[in-house]
């Protein structure tokens, strides 16, 4: 007794301790706070603002820059490789390509365009609906023809071919871009105008082109919409409310941020031309601006002469800042940063307020029912942590009885309780680590299952019992050990559940029990993943003379049974159905083609914008007579090289011919594929198929679909 009373004094003592221990360094801390907390929040706000401006100015750099950048690899295209452009049809396609590559790559070009001494012009726009529209001006002397190329045909209403005499016609060299390079003799941009092409405003860089003597003999150019730039801007958030704004260094307003099509509306306005043709053009001074906000904040931060400047509208307080740029090549921007203090320093002041009333109540708690929490909390908590030393021998079959009011307490209690009855459900038949998993979950082990859309996977090792006749069992199995995990902590680590080793193969599904929507995506990056590990896997095998593996994965998704199967003391959590059967197939397809991963056509569906895909055949698998797509899974999107890519666009258009019985024409693509990569397998198969069906036509209802009756 004598033992238990000191230990509760002692509790007791350290309560006491703690409580004038909060008081002082409580009352310590938020005096500071209180006194310091403006001062602090303004150097935040400066430091941000910088950060802020730092970024902006940066990425405005490298917006125009790429354009300078670009346009100086044209010009030297240009001069090293095009030398007649217009007079040589293969040149000028050529030019248009690189035109297209620039233009995909920098999605903020317009056109990119270039123009000769003699008033023609080559032209690669960008059309409304994403297209590349080419535009060819002929100057003849005498006249001057406009020739357009529009991918889309819709858009020879808006920009049709014509032919004007010289004087009234599209001349470039009367083009205020074209003189300013020829004037300047070197990189120029030009001031904001209208371009000639949509009648919408924007910026011009040209560089003019010069021959081995110096002379002119043309100009290169990209254009900017202004438009684009705004949309730029728009894409900029640094915090909820900030303001940004590009100005020229006579104070007009070039961009603004622009969210939505309605932003844009702000920074337009509507000019009507002589001919009654609506125009638009940007609004250039800010006192045209008809938001009355962004007009007032923009007026009041150029009226200052502060470098940072504190301006009140409404019931709002902003921080304005003026940040010039020398964007080069005689072009020079302001940058104005409008930010609304609260974005800053409001949760700033809020949380002080909010720790203060935090700490006096804490402080109040303590000292009020500090005693009675010390016996309330410290009893449960022992026999919890006695309940907890046998969940390590797995003894789980003990009752806990704790009695408490606290919800804590009472949430930890049922926790553990939930705990314990999901070990002792899953320890029947599911492996640690998943039990690991699931243990949050808390249901009982029943016999039955429900019907899931969920993503398989069948891995096998080629060749595995020539393989396994090579080695002695133990080193078979060390080497399998090796393997197996290498593959199961890769599906693991992407949320698979690893239902069974079947001798050499391994067998997983993802959407089951963790439900997860991204299931067939999880399940395709799993098996390019699984075959990287491998691969460096084998590298250290042939470095230390082991035999090496080689893989082949299924793929396919589709829905199933999942639950547990068995009977009440053995259960297996499991899926069964066809699309285990399907999977199944698919693993061992990849024989057939030489293929390291197929997946069907409803896994590839789900994930096609994530990954490479290869479309390889329709087939029946054995044992079913619905038809299938599949698909050759490559890498992630975007990780091949482009010759590869280029491969692969050949292969689906000698697809396309296989389908429609064009057998000659899918020879000769398959053919051509051959010659830059001989060993592509489907390639060899579908060239035999054409060799076949030339010689022996399949009968007229034939709809294009491989039946493999074997494994």
């Amino acid at each position: 007794m004598k033992k238990k009373g000191f230990r509760f004094r002692v509790l007791y003592g350290i309560i006491l301790i703690n409580t004038v221990f909060v008081i002082i360094s409580g009352a310590t801390i938020l005096s500071s706070m209180w006194i310091n907390s403006e001062k602090n929040a303004r150097e935040l706000a400066g430091a941000l603002i910088e950060e802020i401006q730092n970024t902006v100015a940066s990425q405005t750099l490298v917006y125009f820059n790429s354009t300078k950048t670009a346009n100086q690899d044209i010009t030297f295209m240009l001069y090293r490789y095009f030398t007649e452009p217009f007079n040589n049809i293969d040149n000028r396609e050529s030019l248009f390509g690189y035109y297209e590559e620039i233009m995909n790559k920098y999605p903020q070009f317009k056109m990119v365009y270039n123009a000769d001494t003699i008033g023609s012009m080559m032209m690669l726009f960008r059309m409304n609906d994403g297209s590349f529209s080419k535009r060819n001006v002929h100057n003849t002397g005498t006249q001057i023809h406009t020739n357009w190329e529009h991918p889309n045909s819709v858009n020879y209403g808006a920009y049709p071919n014509t032919i004007d005499p010289a004087e009234s016609g599209y001349d470039p060299r009367k083009r205020g871009w074209y003189q300013l390079a020829v004037r300047e003799r070197g990189p120029a941009w030009t001031s904001v105008y209208l371009f000639s092409t949509d009648n919408l405003p924007g910026y011009t860089h040209a560089i003019p082109l010069f021959d081995s003597d110096g002379i002119v003999t043309g100009v290169s150019s990209i254009d900017i919409a202004v438009e684009e730039l705004s949309r730029f801007l728009g894409t900029m958030l640094p915090t909820p409310g900030t303001k940004i704004f590009i100005l020229d260094n006579q104070d007009n307003l070039v961009a603004l941020q622009a969210k939505t099509e309605a932003d844009l509306n702000k920074l337009f306005v509507e000019v009507t031309d002589d001919q009654g043709k609506v125009l638009y053009n940007n609004v250039t001074s800010v006192s045209a601006i008809e938001d009355d906000e962004i007009r007032f904040l923009l007026m009041k931060t150029l009226e200052s002469n502060e470098k940072s400047t504190l301006i009140e509208y409404g019931n709002e307080k902003y921080i304005s800042v003026l940040t010039p740029i020398v964007i080069g090549d005689g072009l020079d921007l302001i940058i104005s940063i409008i930010v609304p203090e609260n974005d800053i320093i409001g949760n700033v002041r809020k949380n002080l307020q909010r720790v203060t009333l935090i700490s006096v109540f804490i402080l109040v708690f303590v000292i009020l029912i500090s005693a009675f929490f010390s016996q309330a909390i410290a009893k449960p908590m022992r026999t919890l942590s006695k309940e907890m030393a046998k969940i390590k021998s797995f003894d789980l079959d003990s009752i806990v009885n704790i009695n408490t009011n606290l919800t804590e307490i009472i949430d930890m209690r049922d926790s553990f309780e939930n705990m314990r009855s999901g070990l002792k459900s899953f320890r029947r038949y599911v492996p640690a680590d998943l039990v690991a998993q699931l243990i949050n979950e808390s249901f009982s082990a029943d016999l039955g299952g429900e019907k899931q859309e969920l993503t398989m996977f069948f891995s096998d090792i080629a060749d595995f019992t020539s393989i396994a006749e090579s080695l002695d069992p133990e080193t078979l199995v060390e080497n399998l050990c090796v393997y197996f995990e290498t593959i199961s902590k890769t599906i693991i680590e992407n949320k698979g559940t690893i239902d069974k080793y079947i001798g050499d193969s391994v067998m997983a599904f993802w959407g089951a029990p963790m439900q997860i929507e991204n299931h067939a995506e999880k399940a395709c990056r799993s098996a390019i993943l699984v075959r990287s590990s491998l691969q460096s896997l084998f590298r250290q095998w042939e470095n230390q003379g082991k035999p090496i593996f080689s893989t082949r994965i299924g793929i396919h998704t589709g829905n199933v049974i999942v639950g547990n199967m068995g009977y009440i003391d053995r259960l297996n959590y499991t899926v069964i159905g066809d699309a285990v059967n399907i999977t199944s197939r698919l693993e061992g397809i990849n024989k057939l083609y030489k293929t390291d991963i197929i997946v069907s056509e409803f896994t590839q569906e789900q994930c096609k914008n994530d990954f490479e895909f290869r479309f390889l055949d329709k087939i029946t698998v054995k044992g079913r007579d619905q038809w299938i797509k599949i698909y050759e899974l490559i890498s992630f999107k975007n990780d091949i090289s482009k010759s590869l890519k280029q491969i692969f666009q050949y292969y689906e258009k000698g697809m396309a011919c296989y389908f429609e019985q064009n057998w000659n024409e899918g020879l000769k693509v398959f053919n051509h594929i051959l010659k830059y990569k001989p060993n592509d397998n489907p390639s060899i198969i579908m060239r035999d198929r054409c060799l076949m069906y030339q010689k022996n036509p399949p009968p007229a209802d034939w709809n294009g679909v491989f039946e493999r009756r074997t494994k």
